[in-house]
């Protein structure tokens, strides 16, 4: 079997379609398909662009007909929850603040509050997994696919599927779980040491860091891990991170290949290490969406070649 696996969407139906084609999928009966192959999707269908039910129609059908596999993203638990009420507060699990609502309005421009149809894609999102691991018919792993971060030790204590429970759990920020669901969903944080700060894209002074967590060359400084606006770093402690802050976060050289997305990378797609790949180059903010195309009998480091993408549709 080979598999496609795509980067994070985010309503750009016409990208997935033209990646589609040009991949060799072909639409069949309404569904996207190919003989001998299959798409991995990374999450993050939904928010930013224009075409949810142009997207959702294509992946959805996809998914159902065993044509291609989805892991969930930040966008769709963050949606699961702006629509799922406490059973006993009755409360929204995500706020309906001004900035959860803008951040959701694409979504919601299509798909309005309340109804059926709404609900319906709302449970399908709930039915996709946290993560993944592709196997071959001996059992072997052959990669791994999650939405923005592998941590082993996370992963295990993860349940794959959401239930009632976890979900209820997972949005609360005093559990465990909603720091599990944080890390392997949008990656993970560490504090910047006192009298240190930077800005985010918003202008909004930051005195925490989101991570490289696939780096492995130790010691670490703040400033060469931290993913932070261009001009930024600068402004970062060129000091090695304790270990004890990073250690979990690791992703050795002997483990499986994982993919992921989320980080929103510009430039020429490509591994970022022999085992590892980011598939998110911005195709939500007027990137190329990108694939890579894992070939059956695939060993050895990630390839150059193998990455595929699309600018527009």
């Amino acid at each position: 079997m080979n598999y496609h696996i795509i980067g994070d969407i985010h309503g750009h139906g016409d990208k997935l379609e033209a990646l589609l084609q040009h991949l060799g999928y072909v639409c069949k009966n309404g569904c996207y398909q190919q003989v001998g192959a299959k798409v991995v999707f990374l999450g993050d269908f939904i928010d930013r662009g224009p075409q949810h039910r142009h997207l959702l129609g294509i992946v959805q059908p996809m998914v159902e007909a065993g044509h291609a596999l989805a892991v969930m993203g930040n966008h769709e638990f963050n949606a699961i929850a702006y629509h799922t009420r406490h059973p006993q507060s009755g409360q929204p699990l995500r706020p309906h603040s001004e900035k959860n609502n803008r951040q959701h309005q694409a979504f919601l421009n299509e798909y309005r509050l309340h109804e059926e149809e709404t609900r319906e894609i709302i449970d399908w999102f709930r039915r996709l997994p946290l993560y993944l691991e592709i196997k071959n018919n001996a059992g072997k792993v052959l990669f791994r696919a999650v939405h923005a971060c592998w941590s082993t030790p996370i992963i295990q204590r993860l349940p794959q599927y959401l239930d009632e429970d976890f979900l209820l759990k997972a949005s609360d920020p005093s559990r465990p779980e909603y720091q599990d669901i944080e890390v392997t969903l949008k990656g993970p944080e560490i504090a910047l040491p006192e009298g240190f700060a930077f800005h985010d894209k918003s202008g909004v002074e930051r005195r925490h860091i989101r991570i490289q967590w696939w780096n492995e060359q130790r010691p670490v400084s703040y400033r060469d891990i931290a993913m932070v606006p261009a001009g930024e770093a600068e402004k970062l402690p060129d000091m090695p991170v304790p270990e004890s802050e990073i250690g979990n976060f690791s992703y050795g050289p002997g483990e499986p290949p994982v993919f992921f997305g989320h980080y929103w990378l510009t430039g020429q797609p490509a591994p970022i290490g022999g085992n590892l790949a980011c598939l998110d180059y911005s195709a939500g903010k007027g990137g190329p969406l990108v694939a890579y195309h894992w070939r059956e009998g695939d060993t050895g480091p990630l390839r150059l070649e193998r990455f595929v993408w699309v600018q527009a549709g």
